[in-house]
């Protein structure tokens, strides 16, 4: 069974991977993501799969106590919020990416980068330090 460590373990690091690869290459992330507001893989990839990520979170991870678990929940309501407004107003969501195509992939880097610590340090480090 997995827990919320261990979601928080694998999405933090898929998270800075990700966002890593994105900021050394912007200029090719710039590229995919013009690409992507015209073609089918635009939708997957900012609909589809921010709801399979955001109901994994909330299923593993589906608490409101003052503890990390409630920062895993956030960041997966977050997404699923994101994924659902995404794959409902496809046309409201293709014109913001298209107007904004230059900023986004920074933009996408940038709270990834920072998703990926926190829950990086929830996973790993956080449920270590006891605090007395």
């Amino acid at each position: 069974m997995i827990d919320y460590l261990v979601f928080a373990r694998w999405f933090g690091l898929v998270s800075l991977f990700l966002s890593l690869g994105i900021l050394f290459n912007l200029e090719d992330a710039r590229q995919m993501a013009k690409n992507m507001v015209n073609d089918e893989s635009g939708y997957i990839m900012g609909g589809v799969l921010p709801i399979i990520f955001g109901t994994l979170s909330l299923l593993f991870a589906n608490s409101f106590d003052m503890s990390w678990t409630l920062l895993i929940t956030l960041v997966g309501a977050c997404t699923l919020g994101a994924g659902i407004f995404r794959v409902i107003f496809v046309k409201q969501w293709k014109t913001l990416i298209a107007s904004n195509v230059e900023k986004i992939p920074f933009l996408f880097s940038l709270f990834g980068l920072m998703f990926g610590v926190i829950l990086i340090y929830v996973g790993f480090i956080a449920n270590t330090i006891t605090i007395v």
